[in-house]
Protein backbone atom coordinates (compact mmCIF):
# COMPACT_ATOMS: atom_id res chain seq x y z
CA UNK A 1 0.00 0.00 0.00
CA UNK A 2 2.99 2.37 1.03
CA UNK A 3 4.38 1.60 -2.87
CA UNK A 4 1.07 2.34 -4.17
CA UNK A 5 0.76 5.57 -2.52
CA UNK A 6 4.58 6.34 -3.44
CA UNK A 7 3.67 5.82 -7.26
CA UNK A 8 0.68 7.84 -7.68
CA UNK A 9 2.47 10.77 -5.40
CA UNK A 10 5.36 10.24 -8.30
CA UNK A 11 3.12 10.70 -11.14
CA UNK A 12 1.29 13.50 -9.99
CA UNK A 13 4.78 15.20 -9.65
CA UNK A 14 5.77 13.99 -12.81
CA UNK A 15 2.46 15.83 -14.14
CA UNK A 16 3.14 19.03 -12.52
CA UNK A 17 6.90 19.24 -13.51
CA UNK A 18 6.24 18.81 -16.99
CA UNK A 19 2.74 20.56 -17.33
CA UNK A 20 4.68 23.96 -15.53
CA UNK A 21 7.68 23.40 -17.89
CA UNK A 22 5.29 23.65 -21.08
CA UNK A 23 4.24 27.02 -19.90
CA UNK A 24 7.50 27.82 -19.11
CA UNK A 25 8.82 27.13 -22.76
CA UNK A 26 5.51 28.70 -24.44
CA UNK A 27 6.33 31.90 -22.73
CA UNK A 28 10.10 31.77 -23.93
CA UNK A 29 8.39 31.05 -27.30
CA UNK A 30 6.97 34.02 -26.92
CA UNK A 31 9.90 35.95 -25.68
CA UNK A 32 12.04 34.97 -28.57
CA UNK A 33 9.49 35.35 -30.94
CA UNK A 34 8.28 39.16 -29.84
CA UNK A 35 12.01 39.91 -29.57
CA UNK A 36 12.37 39.85 -33.48
CA UNK A 37 10.55 42.98 -33.15
CA UNK A 38 10.48 44.38 -29.90
CA UNK A 39 13.63 45.83 -28.65
CA UNK A 40 14.45 45.36 -25.32
CA UNK A 41 13.78 48.99 -24.49
CA UNK A 42 11.91 51.37 -26.30
CA UNK A 43 12.07 55.37 -25.62
CA UNK A 44 9.44 57.14 -26.56
CA UNK A 45 7.95 60.82 -26.65
CA UNK A 46 5.77 61.61 -23.80
CA UNK A 47 4.63 65.33 -24.97
CA UNK A 48 4.92 64.35 -28.92
CA UNK A 49 4.71 62.11 -31.66
CA UNK A 50 8.32 62.50 -32.81
CA UNK A 51 11.98 62.85 -31.96
CA UNK A 52 13.81 65.50 -32.85
CA UNK A 53 17.40 64.40 -34.49
CA UNK A 54 19.17 65.51 -31.45
CA UNK A 55 16.92 65.59 -29.15
CA UNK A 56 18.29 62.25 -27.29
CA UNK A 57 22.26 61.27 -25.95
CA UNK A 58 22.04 58.65 -28.26
CA UNK A 59 26.17 58.72 -28.25
CA UNK A 60 26.11 58.21 -24.33
CA UNK A 61 23.16 55.73 -24.15
CA UNK A 62 25.51 53.83 -26.55
CA UNK A 63 28.15 53.93 -24.24
CA UNK A 64 26.21 52.27 -21.49
CA UNK A 65 28.36 49.24 -21.03
CA UNK A 66 24.64 46.72 -20.79
CA UNK A 67 23.49 48.47 -24.29
CA UNK A 68 24.42 46.76 -27.58
CA UNK A 69 22.69 48.90 -30.05
CA UNK A 70 20.58 51.70 -29.65
CA UNK A 71 18.64 52.17 -33.29
CA UNK A 72 16.14 55.29 -34.44
CA UNK A 73 12.98 53.83 -36.08
CA UNK A 74 9.90 55.72 -37.91
CA UNK A 75 6.63 53.51 -36.88
CA UNK A 76 3.38 54.94 -38.18
CA UNK A 77 0.10 53.23 -40.29
CA UNK A 78 0.22 53.49 -43.75
CA UNK A 79 -2.17 52.72 -46.59
CA UNK A 80 -1.01 49.65 -48.87
CA UNK A 81 -2.11 48.85 -52.23
CA UNK A 82 -0.95 46.25 -55.16
CA UNK A 83 -3.00 46.62 -58.23
CA UNK A 84 -6.50 46.28 -57.21
CA UNK A 85 -5.94 45.00 -53.61
CA UNK A 86 -5.61 47.34 -50.15
CA UNK A 87 -4.94 47.59 -46.98
CA UNK A 88 -4.12 49.38 -43.65
CA UNK A 89 -0.40 48.32 -42.48
CA UNK A 90 2.15 49.28 -40.29
CA UNK A 91 5.16 50.55 -41.91
CA UNK A 92 8.32 50.51 -40.03
CA UNK A 93 11.19 52.47 -41.18
CA UNK A 94 14.65 50.72 -39.18
CA UNK A 95 18.25 51.68 -40.04
CA UNK A 96 20.66 49.07 -41.91
CA UNK A 97 21.98 47.37 -38.81
CA UNK A 98 18.53 46.17 -37.85
CA UNK A 99 18.84 42.86 -40.44
CA UNK A 100 21.94 41.94 -38.31
CA UNK A 101 20.94 42.86 -34.86
CA UNK A 102 17.65 40.94 -34.79
CA UNK A 103 18.61 38.18 -37.44
CA UNK A 104 16.32 38.43 -40.00
CA UNK A 105 17.46 35.85 -42.68
CA UNK A 106 16.29 33.32 -39.49
CA UNK A 107 12.76 34.45 -39.79
CA UNK A 108 12.72 35.03 -44.15
CA UNK A 109 10.62 32.44 -45.83
CA UNK A 110 10.60 33.76 -49.44
CA UNK A 111 13.10 36.54 -51.20
CA UNK A 112 16.26 37.45 -49.08
CA UNK A 113 16.39 40.03 -46.03
CA UNK A 114 17.66 43.13 -47.83
CA UNK A 115 16.59 47.09 -47.80
CA UNK A 116 17.60 47.40 -51.95
CA UNK A 117 17.37 45.66 -54.91
CA UNK A 118 19.73 46.61 -57.65
CA UNK A 119 20.74 50.16 -55.45
CA UNK A 120 16.92 51.08 -54.84
CA UNK A 121 15.22 50.83 -51.80
CA UNK A 122 13.08 47.82 -50.87
CA UNK A 123 10.48 46.73 -48.48
CA UNK A 124 10.17 43.47 -46.55
CA UNK A 125 6.22 42.00 -45.93
CA UNK A 126 5.03 39.91 -43.26
CA UNK A 127 3.09 36.83 -44.88
CA UNK A 128 -0.49 38.12 -44.01
CA UNK A 129 0.19 41.61 -45.54
CA UNK A 130 1.56 39.48 -48.94
CA UNK A 131 -1.67 37.16 -48.88
CA UNK A 132 -3.96 39.94 -48.20
CA UNK A 133 -2.62 41.97 -51.44
CA UNK A 134 -1.80 38.83 -53.30
CA UNK A 135 1.41 40.41 -54.12
CA UNK A 136 3.69 38.45 -56.56
CA UNK A 137 7.27 38.40 -55.66
CA UNK A 138 8.98 38.00 -59.08
CA UNK A 139 6.50 41.01 -60.71
CA UNK A 140 8.26 43.12 -58.28
CA UNK A 141 11.03 45.00 -59.84
CA UNK A 142 8.48 46.37 -62.97
CA UNK A 143 5.21 45.64 -60.52
CA UNK A 144 6.24 47.38 -57.08
CA UNK A 145 3.77 48.08 -53.86
CA UNK A 146 2.83 51.64 -53.11
CA UNK A 147 2.26 53.10 -49.85
CA UNK A 148 0.54 56.21 -49.35
CA UNK A 149 0.67 57.93 -46.00
CA UNK A 150 -1.26 61.52 -44.60
CA UNK A 151 1.29 64.07 -44.12
CA UNK A 152 1.59 65.77 -41.09
CA UNK A 153 -0.58 69.41 -41.12
CA UNK A 154 -2.68 68.16 -44.09
CA UNK A 155 -6.44 67.28 -43.85
CA UNK A 156 -7.36 64.54 -45.89
CA UNK A 157 -10.66 65.90 -46.51
CA UNK A 158 -9.95 68.85 -47.77
CA UNK A 159 -7.63 67.94 -50.56
CA UNK A 160 -6.39 64.24 -50.97
CA UNK A 161 -4.42 65.16 -53.94
CA UNK A 162 -1.94 67.03 -51.15
CA UNK A 163 -2.51 65.55 -47.84
CA UNK A 164 -1.47 61.77 -49.03
CA UNK A 165 1.98 61.11 -50.37
CA UNK A 166 2.34 57.73 -52.20
CA UNK A 167 5.81 55.96 -52.85
CA UNK A 168 6.25 52.60 -54.62
CA UNK A 169 8.66 50.37 -53.60
CA UNK A 170 9.66 46.81 -54.28
CA UNK A 171 9.38 43.83 -52.10
CA UNK A 172 12.75 42.11 -51.84
CA UNK A 173 11.07 39.37 -49.27
CA UNK A 174 8.53 37.91 -46.83
CA UNK A 175 9.13 37.15 -43.40
CA UNK A 176 7.19 34.82 -40.88
CA UNK A 177 7.86 35.70 -37.13
CA UNK A 178 4.06 35.55 -35.02
CA UNK A 179 0.32 36.58 -36.21
CA UNK A 180 1.29 40.01 -34.78
CA UNK A 181 3.98 41.10 -36.95
CA UNK A 182 2.97 38.84 -39.58
CA UNK A 183 -0.34 40.64 -40.91
CA UNK A 184 0.65 44.11 -40.25
CA UNK A 185 4.25 44.87 -40.59
CA UNK A 186 5.75 46.28 -43.44
CA UNK A 187 9.60 46.89 -43.17
CA UNK A 188 11.37 49.49 -45.14
CA UNK A 189 14.99 51.92 -44.78
CA UNK A 190 14.78 54.59 -42.35
CA UNK A 191 15.25 57.18 -44.70
CA UNK A 192 12.23 55.76 -46.73
CA UNK A 193 9.61 56.23 -43.82
CA UNK A 194 11.55 59.57 -43.09
CA UNK A 195 10.24 60.77 -47.51
CA UNK A 196 7.22 58.53 -46.77
CA UNK A 197 5.84 60.59 -44.00
CA UNK A 198 7.46 63.76 -44.51
CA UNK A 199 10.04 63.78 -41.45
CA UNK A 200 13.31 65.55 -42.45
CA UNK A 201 15.31 65.13 -39.56
CA UNK A 202 12.53 63.36 -37.06
CA UNK A 203 12.11 60.10 -36.18
CA UNK A 204 9.54 57.81 -34.23
CA UNK A 205 11.52 55.75 -31.05
CA UNK A 206 14.51 54.78 -30.04
CA UNK A 207 15.23 50.96 -29.78
CA UNK A 208 17.79 49.37 -27.59
CA UNK A 209 19.40 46.15 -27.43
CA UNK A 210 21.03 44.91 -24.11
CA UNK A 211 23.93 42.21 -24.00
CA UNK A 212 22.52 40.74 -20.60
CA UNK A 213 18.64 40.28 -20.96
CA UNK A 214 18.43 40.26 -17.14
CA UNK A 215 19.60 43.39 -16.41
CA UNK A 216 16.91 45.08 -18.62
CA UNK A 217 15.51 46.53 -15.47
CA UNK A 218 18.64 48.30 -14.66
CA UNK A 219 19.69 49.30 -17.99
CA UNK A 220 16.24 51.03 -18.37
CA UNK A 221 16.66 52.94 -15.27
CA UNK A 222 20.24 54.16 -16.53
CA UNK A 223 18.96 55.10 -20.08
CA UNK A 224 15.78 57.16 -18.08
CA UNK A 225 18.07 58.79 -16.45
CA UNK A 226 19.81 60.24 -19.41
CA UNK A 227 16.84 60.87 -21.45
CA UNK A 228 14.92 63.09 -19.19
CA UNK A 229 11.44 62.79 -18.09
CA UNK A 230 10.11 63.97 -21.40
CA UNK A 231 10.54 60.69 -22.46
CA UNK A 232 9.46 57.11 -21.43
CA UNK A 233 11.25 53.85 -21.60
CA UNK A 234 9.14 50.77 -22.17
CA UNK A 235 10.93 47.50 -22.20
CA UNK A 236 9.55 44.81 -23.70
CA UNK A 237 7.67 43.24 -20.79
CA UNK A 238 5.48 46.17 -20.23
CA UNK A 239 4.74 46.69 -23.93
CA UNK A 240 3.47 43.04 -24.29
CA UNK A 241 2.30 42.98 -20.29
CA UNK A 242 -0.90 41.33 -21.15
CA UNK A 243 0.55 38.46 -23.37
CA UNK A 244 3.19 37.65 -20.28
CA UNK A 245 0.36 38.26 -17.78
CA UNK A 246 -1.99 35.83 -18.69
CA UNK A 247 0.65 33.30 -20.09
CA UNK A 248 1.69 33.15 -15.67
CA UNK A 249 -2.16 33.87 -14.34
CA UNK A 250 -2.78 30.19 -16.78
CA UNK A 251 0.24 28.84 -15.59
CA UNK A 252 -0.55 29.30 -12.07
CA UNK A 253 -4.14 28.81 -11.95
CA UNK A 254 -3.12 25.11 -13.65
CA UNK A 255 -0.79 24.67 -10.60
CA UNK A 256 -3.33 25.65 -8.19
CA UNK A 257 -5.81 23.13 -9.29
CA UNK A 258 -3.00 20.08 -9.85
CA UNK A 259 -2.10 20.99 -6.22
CA UNK A 260 -5.77 20.03 -5.55
CA UNK A 261 -5.47 16.73 -7.43
CA UNK A 262 -2.31 16.42 -5.42
CA UNK A 263 -3.75 16.90 -1.96
CA UNK A 264 -6.73 14.46 -3.12
CA UNK A 265 -4.14 12.15 -4.21
CA UNK A 266 -2.13 12.26 -1.07
CA UNK A 267 -5.45 11.19 0.61
CA UNK A 268 -4.16 7.61 0.05
CA UNK A 269 -1.54 8.34 2.71
CA UNK A 270 -4.48 7.93 5.22
CA UNK A 271 -5.50 4.91 4.15
CA UNK A 272 -1.89 4.13 3.76
CA UNK A 273 -1.38 4.81 7.26
CA UNK A 274 -4.85 3.57 8.64
CA UNK A 275 -3.48 -0.31 7.64
CA UNK A 276 -0.22 0.36 8.92
CA UNK A 277 -1.28 1.14 12.45
CA UNK A 278 -3.70 -0.84 12.42
CA UNK A 279 -1.25 -3.69 11.00
CA UNK A 280 0.91 -2.79 14.16
CA UNK A 281 -1.37 -2.42 16.82
CA UNK A 282 0.49 -5.13 18.73
CA UNK A 283 3.73 -4.35 17.91
CA UNK A 284 2.46 -0.74 19.23
CA UNK A 285 1.51 -2.52 22.43
CA UNK A 286 4.94 -3.82 22.97
CA UNK A 287 6.99 -0.86 22.77
CA UNK A 288 4.02 1.03 25.04
CA UNK A 289 5.14 -1.57 27.36
CA UNK A 290 8.71 -1.19 27.12
CA UNK A 291 8.65 2.39 27.78
CA UNK A 292 7.37 4.11 24.42
CA UNK A 293 5.33 7.29 24.81
CA UNK A 294 2.70 8.25 22.64
CA UNK A 295 4.85 11.31 21.09
CA UNK A 296 7.52 8.75 19.95
CA UNK A 297 5.14 6.32 17.99
CA UNK A 298 3.54 8.91 16.38
CA UNK A 299 7.32 10.15 15.20
CA UNK A 300 7.36 6.73 13.83
CA UNK A 301 4.33 6.68 11.60
CA UNK A 302 4.86 10.22 11.03
CA UNK A 303 8.23 9.60 9.14
CA UNK A 304 6.72 6.88 7.65
CA UNK A 305 4.49 9.37 6.35
CA UNK A 306 7.10 11.86 5.23
CA UNK A 307 9.19 9.29 3.58
CA UNK A 308 6.48 8.03 1.52
CA UNK A 309 5.99 12.04 0.01
CA UNK A 310 9.54 12.48 -0.01
CA UNK A 311 10.31 9.78 -1.73
CA UNK A 312 7.26 10.09 -4.45
CA UNK A 313 8.20 13.93 -4.98
CA UNK A 314 11.39 13.23 -5.67
CA UNK A 315 10.73 9.96 -7.96
CA UNK A 316 8.61 12.51 -9.62
CA UNK A 317 10.35 15.30 -9.64
CA UNK A 318 13.27 12.86 -11.53
CA UNK A 319 10.89 11.83 -13.85
CA UNK A 320 9.70 15.05 -14.89
CA UNK A 321 12.86 16.35 -15.37
CA UNK A 322 14.19 13.41 -17.61
CA UNK A 323 10.43 13.64 -19.95
CA UNK A 324 11.23 17.22 -20.32
CA UNK A 325 14.93 16.63 -21.42
CA UNK A 326 13.85 14.36 -24.20
CA UNK A 327 11.03 16.76 -25.16
CA UNK A 328 13.59 19.11 -25.38
CA UNK A 329 16.20 17.68 -27.10
CA UNK A 330 14.22 14.77 -29.25
CA UNK A 331 10.75 16.66 -29.45
CA UNK A 332 8.82 13.38 -28.57
CA UNK A 333 5.47 15.37 -28.50
CA UNK A 334 4.78 16.63 -32.35
CA UNK A 335 3.43 20.03 -32.72
CA UNK A 336 1.19 20.25 -36.07
CA UNK A 337 0.68 23.68 -37.30
CA UNK A 338 2.37 25.42 -34.91
CA UNK A 339 5.35 27.98 -35.41
CA UNK A 340 7.19 25.13 -34.28
CA UNK A 341 8.07 21.61 -34.65
CA UNK A 342 7.21 20.41 -30.94
CA UNK A 343 5.82 21.92 -28.06
CA UNK A 344 8.18 24.00 -26.51
CA UNK A 345 9.34 22.92 -22.50
CA UNK A 346 12.08 25.47 -20.30
CA UNK A 347 12.58 23.68 -16.23
CA UNK A 348 12.64 26.72 -13.88
CA UNK A 349 14.03 26.00 -10.55
CA UNK A 350 11.37 28.03 -8.71
CA UNK A 351 8.63 25.60 -9.95
CA UNK A 352 10.52 22.59 -8.70
CA UNK A 353 10.98 24.14 -5.35
CA UNK A 354 7.26 24.89 -5.26
CA UNK A 355 6.15 21.82 -6.47
CA UNK A 356 8.47 19.69 -3.80
CA UNK A 357 7.11 21.83 -1.09
CA UNK A 358 3.43 21.64 -1.95
CA UNK A 359 3.78 17.49 -1.69
CA UNK A 360 5.55 17.77 1.03
CA UNK A 361 2.83 20.09 2.57
CA UNK A 362 0.25 17.90 1.29
CA UNK A 363 1.41 14.58 2.69
CA UNK A 364 2.14 16.32 6.31
CA UNK A 365 -1.70 17.23 6.50
CA UNK A 366 -2.73 13.97 5.53
CA UNK A 367 -0.32 12.07 7.66
CA UNK A 368 -1.47 14.01 11.39
CA UNK A 369 -4.97 13.02 11.24
CA UNK A 370 -4.81 8.82 11.06
CA UNK A 371 -1.32 9.26 13.39
CA UNK A 372 -2.77 10.99 16.10
CA UNK A 373 -6.28 9.59 16.35
CA UNK A 374 -5.46 5.57 15.60
CA UNK A 375 -1.68 5.39 17.91
CA UNK A 376 -3.76 7.35 20.49
CA UNK A 377 -5.92 4.71 20.52
CA UNK A 378 -3.94 1.63 20.58
CA UNK A 379 -0.98 3.15 22.36
CA UNK A 380 -3.66 3.89 25.17
CA UNK A 381 -4.62 0.39 25.03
Amino acid sequence: MSMICMVVVAFVTMAMVVVLSAFNGIESLIDDRYSYFDADLTVRPIHDKVILENALPIAAIKELESVKSANRVIEERVFARYESNQRIAIVKGVEPEFLDVVGMDTVMIDGMAAFDIEGAPAALLGIGVKYDLDLRMFEQVFNPLRLSAVLRGKNLRKNMDQALNTRPIPVAGIFSINIDFDSDYVLVPLSFAGDLLGYSDEFSGLEIRTHDKESIEETAEAVQALVGDDYRVETRFEKNALIFKTNKTEKWATFMIMGFIMLIATFNIIAALTLLINEKKQDIKVLTTMGATPAMIKRIFLIEGALINFLGAAIGIGLGFLFVYFQDTYGLIKLEGGLVDYYPVAIDGTDLIAIFGLVVVCGIISSIAPVQIFTRKYASN
